[in-house]
């Protein structure tokens, strides 16, 4: 369809807005997309595209002039957006859905479809498909049968409305016009890190809807690193531009203080995986690629501050990981950003708009408190006008934005690469045999078992009463590499399933324990690695082992529990005996190695492990261990 003419009809309130689309409806023009919220200057302005195909009636007004516009055409490529969290990342907001105007979808906007129809009773499509985005993506959760009590479904009013398509919308404008915005929706609501069901994974249907878990290998993070490489692999000239992530609510009733560290696991891992698409992220690598994070809503703020701060506050501090926040509690006067508590959200009969106090039993709404997610009108405002303005900001400020490439942007920071000294890793094993990767061990019982889909190498006593290890020997050279470059040892870890927390003493997991020939300076025997994993009654602790009987508290991973986790130590380099653990992904406060004479541990050996033969020892899952030193002439 050729449009011969283009307008705008700007209007102080959306009732003003309505008797001015109204008179232009009359003079042969038709809303083209949808209107948007301007809060540029003193207070909104609301502002809604018309198009005309054919001769008009009225004369030209000042600030209405009509100009010519080129046929609309296919995206040639898309930029693509993922969006993931939980309830208030996707279709939560209670408002009647307006598809016909205020919620309009647009030509360059596409999705990647989950269902079955690409809106309910319409055409069908199968997962991953390339279809129209409206005002209820294919997420996770299906929202599209809580239908709103005033919908006319035979208009599309079915469901709930989200923030993704005016996402999209507000980009539209910064993008080349031979591009398009593909939304990659994988929110569930009621998801978290530390509580909630894995539920199941398939790739031909992505996660299930029971899925409400977070986490590396998780069903739900299968689906939205799947459903990410699909959207690229659709065409070689897709780009990656943002990942938009909102949850955290859930995480209050669970462990608070561990979501943080998942969180950065899941971001690292996918960016990992990413590794081999990287030409077509952003900036040209997965680390360029910003996660926009949101805010939640002031009901959960009131509800538990300490949560609040624990959680939400951690995503404030990790701008040179390229993770940002995005405040929504305030408005820019300082007034809540509106719910879906009806007092927040009246109708608007004017333009056929009915808030969310229809919405009057479990049956209509999406939760009893009304106030505990964002209203329809706040993320087709505020919402989507700050998350996209956070794109912007962080993505798209380079040519390659402006000019459709992805390009490579030059880092803020000098990039550290590095080289295994040695490495295992589970899922690469066929049995539990170490020698053909380079490992031995000595006692204990070692089984290849199957965890998250993923292999680990389960190792525990027997009944014997000796400990176990396995290890693996180290040239004295790379520890001096190690030490003069920099580097870091680390463990992926899991206590298995099938285990209690042992509650009346102290229990070990595992250690580990590198005992070198030259100590850097004075010389001598020392250990780079005497560290070990035990819980203390109630938590999963880190320590220092620097004598014979002291050792020194380095952190821990929080309360008990069966979560994969991550133990690293970072070395700085220049023969610099100070070490930071890092647990999580999480850096602890740094400390200076103790030079320690023990020959318990053989020379020039890396050893993982439980330490003890007279004490009962947890079984323990490992996915990887790893010693990796920076290369030389790399920065450290």
């Amino acid at each position: 369809m050729a449009f011969k003419h283009y307008d705008v009809v700007r209007a102080a309130s959306p009732s003003d807005l309505a008797e001015r689309i109204t008179q232009k409806l009359k003079e042969g023009w038709q809303p083209y997309g949808s209107a948007l919220i301007s809060t540029a200057g003193y207070g909104a302005e609301f502002i809604q595209p018309v198009v005309s195909e054919g001769s008009i009636s009225s004369p030209e007004e000042p600030g209405n002039r009509p100009t010519t516009s080129a046929p609309s055409v296919a995206p040639e490529y898309y930029y693509v957006i993922a969006l993931a969290g939980q309830s208030n990342g996707m279709s939560y907001g209670e408002g009647l859905p307006l598809p016909d105007t205020f919620d309009s979808p647009d030509p360059r906007i596409k999705q990647l479809a989950r269902r079955s129809t690409v809106t309910p009773g319409g055409a069908a499509c199968i997962y991953n498909d390339i279809i129209p985005a409206d005002h209820c993506l294919h997420d996770v959760e299906d929202m599209t049968g809580l239908n709103h009590p005033k919908a006319d479904l035979s208009k599309g009013q079915y469901g709930c409305v989200g923030q993704g398509l005016h996402i999209a919308k507000k980009l539209l404008p910064f993008i080349p016009a031979n591009a398009g915005i593909l939304l990659v929706p994988c929110c569930r609501g009621g998801s978290a890190f530390t509580t909630g069901t894995d539920g199941t994974y398939s790739d031909t249907t992505g996660a299930s809807e029971s899925s409400t878990r977070w986490g590396v290998g998780r069903p739900l993070y299968k689906d939205l690193i799947g459903r990410t490489k699909a959207a690229l692999a659709k065409n070689p000239k897709n780009v990656l531009l943002a990942v938009v992530w909102m949850q955290g609510e859930f995480d209050f009733n669970g462990t608070p203080a561990n979501h943080a560290a998942r969180f950065t696991e899941v971001v690292d891992q996918y960016r990992a995986d990413l590794a081999d698409m990287a030409g077509q992220c952003v900036g040209g690598s997965a680390d360029s690629v910003p996660w926009i994070c949101g805010d939640t809503t002031y009901f959960w703020k009131q509800k538990n501050e300490t949560a609040y701060q624990t959680v939400y506050g951690s995503y404030k501090n990790k701008t040179e990981k390229n993770i940002h926040f995005v405040p929504f509690m305030t408005d820019e006067n300082g007034v809540n950003v509106p719910t879906n508590k009806p007092e927040e959200d009246p109708d608007i009969p004017d333009i056929g708009y009915y808030g969310s106090k229809w919405r009057t039993d479990r049956s209509t709404w999406t939760s009893q408190d009304r106030a505990s997610h964002f209203s329809s009108w706040a993320r087709r405002g505020i919402i989507s006008d700050r998350l996209a303005t956070a794109i912007l900001s962080c993505a798209g400020k380079s040519s390659a934005f402006v000019n459709g490439t992805a390009g490579v942007v030059v880092p803020d920071r000098p990039v550290t690469t590095s080289e295994s000294v040695i490495f295992y890793d589970a899922k690469k094993a066929s049995d539990n045999q170490l020698k053909p990767y380079g490992w031995d061990g000595m006692d204990g019982r070692r089984t290849l078992v199957d965890d998250s889909d993923n292999k680990a190498l389960r190792i525990e006593k027997n009944n014997s009463a000796k400990s176990w290890s396995m290890y693996c020997d180290i040239a004295a050279d790379k520890a001096k590499l190690l030490l003069e470059k920099g580097g870091e040892i680390a463990v992926r870890f899991k206590i298995p399933e099938n285990v209690n927390l042992e509650t009346t003493r102290n229990k070990y997991a595992f250690g580990l324990y590198w005992r070198i020939a030259e100590w850097p300076g004075e010389g001598g025997e020392g250990y780079l690695s005497s560290f070990f994993v035990q819980t203390d009654k109630a938590s999963i602790d880190v320590a220092y082992h620097h004598t014979v009987n002291q050792q020194k508290e380095l952190g821990t991973f929080g309360a008990f529990d069966h979560d994969w986790h991550t133990l690293a130590f970072k070395f700085k380099g220049s023969n610099s005996i100070n070490v930071t653990p890092v647990l999580d992904g999480v850096d602890g406060q740094a400390f200076d190695l103790v030079k320690w004479a023990n020959t318990a541990n053989g020379l020039n050996r890396f050893v993982i492990t439980d330490i003890t033969g007279s004490a009962e020892t947890y079984p323990v899952l490992i996915d990887t261990v790893e010693v990796k030193a920076n290369k030389a002439g790399a920065a450290a």
